[in-house]
């Protein structure tokens, strides 16, 4: 049996990407060779489990942190150094800085992972610094995408040192929007209270600055200014709704963009849509444009982190400058539904997923890592 912890500076019961890879994760280590401990370091004041219980092969733990620096920071250092020593664990999985930090300073004999989520866009100069020092205490770091790789080697890190470990998705739940009836499709929208347009644009993301929403919906006025009638659901939610509500009724297109807010099944409307655009200023590899793919949507997205890697020119879609809705309006008309090359990049986004991103690789890449490191270090 392997023992795992697994430290996250987020609220597990967030819908952001780090939160779902670490649920697919946990659920893809099989109970009967793993166990595990998930330990929020969040400030909330719950967790979706109670801490302390378990479910299965998982434990859940709240040990809230202020500041890692500060006291909460200490106490929580020694509260999890003693729940490490009592669960025997042999390796510690830590997802975003403050977690990386208190990971890199536990001061017992166990495996040290770090998983980088993005390219460190929120950090400052002085936790920048703090993130390169750390960086020696892992066994290694893991990177959802080239990009991220690129940026941990330029922390000095050596690059067998580092770990690319794509983000993996079960293409099988997905349908595609080529398979889809048309009836359904119309049954889809209905249920989001829309109608069909000529060319139906779906975008999935928290409402926040670096996922650059507001160039999207202005690349919507430019479309519909060339006398083709477009539409754009954002499902997602966060504080920049207002801004963006007010936006929207400036550029008059109250009835073309839609702001759904976070839908757990979101990802269940995909294949109504035609194709999938992601405005992002910045991107570690986005699990919305993964399932944008498996649904068999062609990709417009900024040419940002890791959607290159998702994303390939004249292939499955195309990559666009950052902050440019003129760019992004020209990339969504290549692909007019019913051509043969909206056809063609659907299937190729398809065929994407299949090869580079399996969710069963990804089980295979994380058992084969865990099982490696614990019989380097002689576990029984």
């Amino acid at each position: 049996m392997i023992n795992i912890a697994i430290l996250t500076d987020s609220f597990i019961g967030a819908t952001g990407g780090s939160e779902k890879h670490i649920k697919d994760l946990v659920n893809g280590l099989h109970s009967s060779e793993f166990t595990i401990d998930i330990i929020q370091l969040s400030k909330e004041n719950f967790i979706p489990h109670e801490s302390g219980t378990s479910e299965k092969n998982i434990s859940f733990h709240h040990i809230p942190v202020n500041r890692v620096y500060g006291f909460s920071g200490i106490k929580a250092l020694f509260s999890i150094t003693k729940l490490v020593k009592q669960k025997k664990i042999q390796i510690i999985l830590s997802f975003h800085e403050m977690s990386d930090i208190l990971n890199a300073l536990i001061p017992t004999k166990v495996a040290k992972l770090s998983s980088r989520r993005d390219m460190g866009f929120q950090r400052n100069k002085v936790l920048e610094k703090v993130i390169r020092y750390v960086n020696r205490y892992f066994d290694s770091i893991l990177c959802p995408s080239k990009a991220v790789q690129q940026k941990v080697l330029s922390e000095n890190v050596k690059k067998d040192k580092t770990f690319l470990l794509y983000n993996g998705i079960n293409s099988d739940s997905f349908t595609t929007t080529l398979e889809q009836s048309a009836d359904k499709k119309c049954a889809l929208f209905n249920e989001l209270k829309i109608q069909k347009k000529d060319i139906n644009i779906v975008t999935i993301g928290n409402l926040n600055t670096w996922k650059g929403h507001k160039y999207l919906i202005d690349a919507i006025k430019i479309i519909n200014s060339n006398g083709i009638t477009s539409q754009l659901v954002i499902f997602g939610d966060g504080e920049l709704r207002k801004i963006l509500e007010q936006q929207i009724k400036d550029l008059k297109l109250e009835g073309n963009v839609h702001l759904k807010g976070y839908l757990p099944n979101a990802r269940d409307y995909l294949s109504a849509f035609d194709l999938m655009a992601l405005p992002s200023l910045t991107e570690g590899l986005s699990n919305a444009l993964l399932e944008g793919a498996a649904s068999g949507l062609p990709l417009i997205a900024t040419n940002v982190g890791g959607n290159p890697e998702v994303v390939k020119n004249d292939i499955n879609g195309t990559l666009v400058l950052a902050e440019d809705a003129n760019a992004l309006a020209k990339g969504i008309l290549q692909y007019l539904p019913n051509t043969e090359k909206h056809k063609q990049a659907s299937k190729a986004s398809r065929e994407i997923i299949e090869t580079d991103f399996s969710l069963k690789y990804m089980y295979a890449q994380y058992n084969s890592l865990f099982k490696k490191l614990t019989n380097k270090n002689n576990y029984d």
